[in-house]
């Protein structure tokens, strides 16, 4: 058998042996290796004495009137307006103890979503391909009538595409001629 300690699994061992939930097989398996294993034994010797002194702790018994009173707590918190059972939830020092954890987590989201909404996508206009000031002065007239040709089509897909949104929904949508 491999040391439980070494291996990382001694508390659920620990806790098998001391309880009496192993194997026979296993358990004298386990004996054994406590045999070499001082670690192991000295383990296995303070879980037993945890689990002899759990064993002989006796609960105190509970009053007679515990019940009654019980039930007249749970009375009185239920005769009391909405709102004050939220306030007192609201001012016990435990509920903001449990936020805690939450509240980096709310801080940092917020910080995101204001940083989103300050460097957003902003509107770039649409530009047209230009020719740049130090391009060739001279260009073939079949390329400039392609450029033009180029750009009045563009113009008259954006109009069409305004043109459907400016409909009523219930007009069926036009399809750009050229496509």
């Amino acid at each position: 058998m491999r040391c439980p300690i070494k291996v990382g699994n001694e508390a659920e061992l620990l806790v098998a042996y001391t309880t009496g939930t192993m194997t026979p097989a296993e358990q004298e398996s386990f004996e054994l290796h406590m045999s070499e294993c001082a670690e192991c034994r000295e383990l296995a010797g303070a879980q037993k004495s945890v689990w002899g002194a759990l064993d002989l702790w006796k609960l105190p018994p509970v009053s007679d009137e515990f019940d009654r009173k019980l039930h007249a707590r749970i009375a009185e918190e239920a005769r009391l307006p909405w709102w004050k059972r939220q306030w007192d939830t609201l001012s016990h020092p435990g509920f903001w103890l449990s936020w805690k954890p939450a509240i980096p987590v709310g801080v940092a989201c917020a910080a995101l979503v204001g940083a989103f909404l300050l460097h957003g996508p902003m509107h770039v206009p649409m530009t047209h391909n230009v020719a740049p000031a130090a391009a060739p002065a001279v260009q073939s007239q079949q390329d400039a009538q392609k450029m033009d040709v180029n750009e009045v089509e563009r113009a008259l897909d954006d109009m069409d595409m305004l043109k459907q949104l400016d409909a009523p929904a219930s007009a069926p949508a036009r399809a750009p001629e050229g496509s």
